[in-house]
């Protein structure tokens, strides 16, 4: 009987330890929570059109809306907007649209130069920030005193463009009966600028003062939102001549 004995023991110990343990071992610490995000604050670029040169050729005209584009580009790939802020010398800041400017998304800042009667320079210094990360970029506004004078001369080619892009392209949405603001572009002389803005889109007109069959005259199309410069051009080569429209190299810059 001895040996028996002596095997009870044991196994009374291993039952009893059996029933108090947790069943799969010791429980594991409940994990940390996770840190709530924060916002990106990480850095990020701003891009300013027109550029600062040339600067004669995006002269302003005093009373005449003159905008500068501007985009946010975050290698992050963070969405969250930096907030556009405008201050300027000899010009009145009148839009920034949006003023909470998200990454990808072409802004617009738009002044008007104060009244001249002599050749003047000011300037405008546009600000983007998001929390503690600011950039900046300065442009020059050269401004010339003269009266918008182009706007009787334009009509015709304008009414000429969005006929035909009425016509010929339709799925861009350009007809006489959207609300187009016209806005006085470029004081060069020979070819003549003209700029006409709906809601979605910057269009300007030029047209070479010659006679035929040198008389050519383009359209430049931005989409406001989208582009930093015109995206599409056309351009009829003879205007009295009466030629087909054609596609061109769309302007590299904005006309100013």
């Amino acid at each position: 009987m001895m040996p028996t004995a002596r095997l009870v023991r044991p196994l009374l110990v291993l039952a009893l330890a059996a029933c108090t343990a947790t069943p799969g071992g010791s429980p594991s610490p409940s994990p940390a929570p996770s840190p709530a995000p924060t916002p990106s604050t990480a850095d990020f670029t701003i891009d300013v059109r027109p550029s600062e040169e040339p600067a004669a050729i995006r002269m302003a005209i005093p009373g005449s809306r003159y905008c500068f584009l501007v985009l946010v580009d975050d290698p992050s790939g963070s969405t969250i907007p930096v907030a556009i802020e405008a201050s300027t010398t000899k010009a009145t800041v009148i839009d920034i649209s949006p003023a909470e400017l998200a990454p990808g998304v072409v802004g617009e800042v738009c002044v008007t130069a104060d009244p001249t009667s002599a050749e003047t320079t000011g300037a405008v210094t546009i600000t983007a920030s998001r929390g503690a990360v600011a950039k900046t970029a300065e442009r020059s506004l050269p401004v010339f005193p003269m009266n918008d004078e182009r706007a009787t001369d334009a009509q015709p080619y304008f009414e000429r463009w969005v006929a035909w892009l009425a016509a010929e392209h339709p799925e861009l949405g350009i007809t006489a009966d959207l609300d187009w603001e016209p806005v006085f572009v470029s004081t060069l002389l020979i070819v003549s600028h003209y700029s006409y803005w709906s809601t979605d889109w910057e269009m300007t007109v030029a047209w070479h003062v010659m006679v035929a069959p040198y008389d050519w005259t383009e359209v430049h199309l931005r989409r406001r939102g989208v582009d930093m410069a015109p995206s599409m051009a056309f351009r009829f080569e003879s205007v009295s001549g009466e030629t087909d429209p054609i596609d061109v190299e769309p302007p590299a810059e904005v006309v100013r």
